[in-house]
């Protein structure tokens, strides 16, 4: 019975995570231009390609587990140049790499402790994921609500709603995870 309802919360966190990520692009790419300028925007997929395959292939052979710290870094760096180059937002690198490092570090970390069996690791994984994301958020808030260093709106609208129902599917996988503890 707690196996179903763990499965339950993995499938409701991650299609929260689905559907903040697809309602953030709806509200920006128009489907389209989604397609059409694929070979403008999309070049990144070839760095995110082999950063999964790195992950995938720690999170496959316990032996292979760190494998997944520079698979998590080159997949998270992938998935912010798409990010970046579809909405022309690079002057963001002035916080956006608090989630390259320390944030990516800290999710390969956690990842190599949660395949290899390693609490320290997992632990000290947490926190430096941890520490990425409070920092990104500081300087997020810094750097576009002061500064406004990338020239666009920053819509609180368009942006937060998605944004919550990422962050609620984040923290219902999280939580699944600490039960299993």
């Amino acid at each position: 019975m707690e196996r179903t309802t763990r499965g339950q919360a993995v499938v409701l966190g991650v299609a929260l995570i689905l559907v903040g990520v697809v309602y953030l692009g709806v509200e920006f790419i128009s489907p389209y231009q989604l397609f059409l300028d694929f070979k403008s925007w999309g070049w990144p997929i070839f760095i995110v390609v082999p950063g999964l395959a790195l992950v995938g292939i720690g999170l496959a052979a316990q032996d292979l587990a760190p494998v997944t710290i520079p698979g998590a870094v080159i997949t998270v760096t992938g998935i912010v140049l798409i990010v970046q180059n579809a909405f022309d937002l690079f002057a963001t690198w002035a916080y956006v790499w608090a989630l390259i490092v320390p944030g990516a570090v800290g999710a390969g970390m956690w990842l190599q402790g949660t395949v290899g069996g390693g609490h320290a690791t997992r632990s000290a994984g947490w926190r430096t994921l941890s520490w990425g994301v409070i920092l990104f958020l500081l300087g997020a808030v810094f750097f576009e609500g002061i500064v406004h260093v990338s020239g666009q709106p920053f819509g609180a609208g368009r942006v937060l709603l998605p944004l919550m129902l990422i962050a609620i599917g984040i923290w219902v996988l999280i939580r699944r995870g600490r039960a299993n503890r």
